[in-house]
């Protein structure tokens, strides 16, 4: 299905990537928020990924689509990173909150990303989870004080990237109690890390899209000491799937309001990292 229900399938005149600010999102509808406020869209030709060009007030803004989860969001950066060095990478989508307070819509600028390493085996649990390197992100005290005088409700806080979906209120409870990250994801310290070793400045922004004491994903959650009969049973106990979808639905389309108030911020922002104006002859 195109994104955002354009055809933006097609190769157009967007030449090669480069140069110009990247817009990174998981999902299609979370990258939308970027992409249709801007004009002039064309698929960008980079072999074994999905990305497109855009402008914004002549400005020329990328667009990657990376896919869920650190491995597959990894991947995709560095293919992109291969052909093209943007000017600065701005990472956006939904996030589960860990902090007590924070409410789904809230943003949260990512100050700095940690990739969790969780043991599969049979028999481990979360708390013998460790973190697998942690990276500083730029630009999150200017984000949230513009942002702020902007009128959007935006605090600074760091991520933890998880392989595996955290649902359960107390598996978010023990994250924050042990790591002090505001925000669970699966892609933030994957892209960190890669835009780190490519050498680009890399910044986060975060939209709640289930609070703490929220419960709709616990039945997804990781659980190595479960075997597949009583992963499969638990999912089958926990019911309700189409009130746990709605719920899930609401929540997020919240989230992706707060993401589009802010990217209509960011993008008319006069700090805002793009290239210069394609009609000056930027590259």
């Amino acid at each position: 299905m195109p994104i955002g229900g354009v055809d933006r399938g097609k190769v157009s005149g967007a030449g090669a990537p480069g140069g110009e600010l990247l817009i990174v999102a998981a999902l299609g509808e979370e990258l939308d928020t970027a992409l249709d406020l801007c004009g002039s869209l064309g698929r960008l030709s980079v072999p074994g990924i999905r990305a497109w060009r855009g402008e914004r007030s002549g400005k020329r803004i990328a667009f990657l689509k990376a896919g869920v989860g650190p491995v597959r969001s990894r991947n995709s950066l560095e293919r992109f990173l291969a052909r093209a060095r943007p000017r600065a990478i701005l990472a956006l989508g939904y996030g589960g909150a860990l902090r007590e307070g924070l409410r789904v819509g809230d943003l949260v600028a990512i100050g700095r990303a940690s990739l969790l390493r969780l043991d599969a085996s049979p028999g481990a649990a979360l708390e013998g989870a460790a973190l697998d390197g942690t990276w500083p992100l730029q630009g999150g005290a200017r984000i949230l004080e513009g942002a702020r005088l902007a009128g959007l409700a935006i605090e600074l806080g760091d991520s933890v990237t998880s392989p595996q979906i955290i649902g359960a209120p107390a598996d978010k409870r023990l994250l924050y109690r042990r790591f002090g990250a505001s925000i669970v994801d699966m892609e933030t310290g994957a892209l960190a890390r890669s835009a780190a070793e490519g050498g680009v400045a890399l910044a986060c922004v975060r939209a709640v899209s289930d609070e703490v004491e929220d419960d709709f994903l616990a039945p997804l959650s990781y659980d190595p000491a479960a075997g597949p009969a009583a992963r499969a049973a638990r999912l089958l106990a926990a019911g309700r799937w189409i009130r746990r979808y709605r719920d899930w639905r609401s929540r997020a389309e919240r989230a992706r309001r707060a993401l589009r108030d802010f990217m209509a911020w960011y993008l008319d922002c006069p700090e805002f990292p793009a290239a210069a104006s394609s009609r000056n002859g930027a590259a």
